[in-house]
């Protein structure tokens, strides 16, 4: 009867920590901006509020452009989980109530990393995040304190 019991169990354990182990959709993010931007660090607080829609310039008064990546990305959602400590869902919902009582738009939505990057490339005041095997010498990734 104890072995019955005991085996199941240790299935499920060890199913559970293999999850925690490999799980795709717990891929890093990289907030960057372009190799030429004018800064290199932002506090986890702007981050934050620039992604939320509550602030559009940094502490320095610099403006910025927050990019985004579509719904259903895993880099979209890993950002935003680890970013903003809210989920997708949560995420759309915070847009629609800005959008319907009319403060704010969600920042510009690019089909997926490379895209983003592309579009940092031609614009200093741009910030994005992007899956760490699209970096490279025309970025800079940003320090987050």
């Amino acid at each position: 009867m104890v072995k019955r019991l005991i085996a199941p169990g240790i299935s499920l354990l060890l199913g559970a920590m293999l999850s925690l182990i490999y799980n795709p959709a717990l891929a890093e993010v990289l907030v960057v901006v372009s190799a030429d931007a004018p800064f290199s660090r932002l506090t986890s607080s702007d981050l934050r509020d620039i992604y939320l829609g509550r602030r559009t310039q940094i502490a320095d008064g610099m403006m910025v452009v927050p990019l985004d990546q579509s719904e259903g990305t895993a880099a979209r959602s890993e950002f935003y989980t680890h970013f903003t400590g809210q989920t997708p869902a949560q995420i759309k919902a915070h847009w629609a109530r800005q959008i319907f009582t009319g403060r704010g738009q969600p920042p510009q939505a690019l089909a997926n990393s490379r895209a983003v990057v592309e579009r940092l490339v031609s614009d200093t005041k741009a910030l994005g995040y992007i899956d760490p095997a699209f970096l490279d010498e025309r970025l800079r990734v940003l320090t987050i304190e």
